[in-house]
């Protein structure tokens, strides 16, 4: 009579689980050896995935990118279809982004400087981008600005009425210095105060 050798399984759940990622594992290794731009795709996915505030995985986005990392992380890889859909979004960002740097390369070269180093000069800003530097002597804000011809005009400082994000106006100051950062050239200023007309 033969003897059966089955081997005891203490906690099916666990060896059911072990099993199941066994599986996805091999299909994930065999989608990424056939499937050219594997790693740029699975790169992707990671905008649908939730996580908590220390970085454990919470589930899945309600949206394409979130059921695109929930079929992969299920069954370990994605039809031709699925990672054709996904290249596309990539490649379109892609250009989006290479069309955006055009635009601002041609914009940052007709960029120049404002005004001579020491002078007071009237100027109509509008500021384009603001930078919170909390330090010793408390917060102070690097406001990035353009007047009507692009160039850039920056003022580091927390003067009152200076305006907000999005907002124009016209204001008198003195030129601090010309710089060039990034290629770009700009001027700095100091002591803004809204200019009366």
């Amino acid at each position: 009579m033969a003897t059966n050798f089955s081997p005891i399984i203490e906690n099916p759940v666990a060896y059911e689980n072990a099993v199941k990622s066994y599986i996805i594992g091999n299909a994930q290794k065999t989608w990424r050896a056939k499937t050219e731009r594997a790693s740029e795709i699975e790169s992707a996915l990671v905008v649908g995935m939730l996580h908590n505030d220390r970085g454990g995985f919470r589930g899945y986005t309600d949206d394409f990118m979130g059921s695109m990392a929930q079929a992969f992380y299920t069954y370990g890889k994605l039809s031709p279809k699925q990672c054709e859909a996904i290249l596309k979004g990539i490649d379109a960002r892609a250009a989006r982004k290479a069309e955006w740097a055009d635009k601002k390369a041609a914009i940052d070269a007709t960029r120049d400087f404002v005004g001579t180093v020491g002078e007071k000069i009237t100027l109509t800003l509008k500021v384009v981008h603001i930078v919170e530097l909390d330090g010793s002597f408390g917060t102070v804000y690097i406001n990035i600005c353009e007047d009507a011809n692009n160039n850039t005009i920056i003022y580091k400082g927390n003067a009152k009425g200076f305006p907000e994000k999005g907002e124009t106006a016209t204001i008198t100051a003195t030129v601090k210095e010309h710089g060039v950062r990034n290629g770009v050239k700009q001027t700095v200023i100091q002591r803004p105060k809204l200019a009366t007309l």
